[in-house]
């Protein structure tokens, strides 16, 4: 099974002018992006609704979970999620993220950041691939 059919995706990024950008983006390629300012709302948006198919987070967030931490939890309990972390502060490599996640370094162009994300919507998920 692919995400092919699985276009939702969770921003989840602290700044409200750069997650509306975004979002923003990923609507213009037909892609539901469900905005999220903190974990919380991103773990609650994963319960909500059942059709995401890649987390984008930010490293840097408020709250008592980081980005890191986030994709750690989705990719326990929603394996098929594919990752993309995102940071301007550090840099990591994907071998640093949970299972195949990707890093993309801040600022990052819209084209790159979409590419990406449709990459994973097309790589096969769950845990039997």
């Amino acid at each position: 099974m692919t995400r092919s059919l699985q276009k939702e995706i969770p921003v989840v990024e602290d700044e409200p002018i750069v997650r509306m950008v975004v979002a923003d983006a990923l609507a213009d390629e037909g892609i539901i992006a469900w905005e999220a300012g903190d974990a919380e709302e991103a773990l609650e948006a994963l319960v909500h609704h059942p059709l995401i198919g890649v987390l984008f987070t930010d490293v840097n967030m408020p709250g008592e979970m980081n980005g890191l931490e986030l994709a750690e939890e989705v990719d326990k309990v929603r394996p098929e999620v594919g990752l993309i972390v995102t940071s301007g502060a550090m840099s990591l490599s994907d071998d640093e993220l949970p299972d195949h996640g990707t890093f993309i370094a801040k600022p990052y162009r819209a084209e790159r950041l979409i590419a990406l994300v449709a990459e994973k919507f097309r790589q096969p998920c769950g845990p039997s691939d």
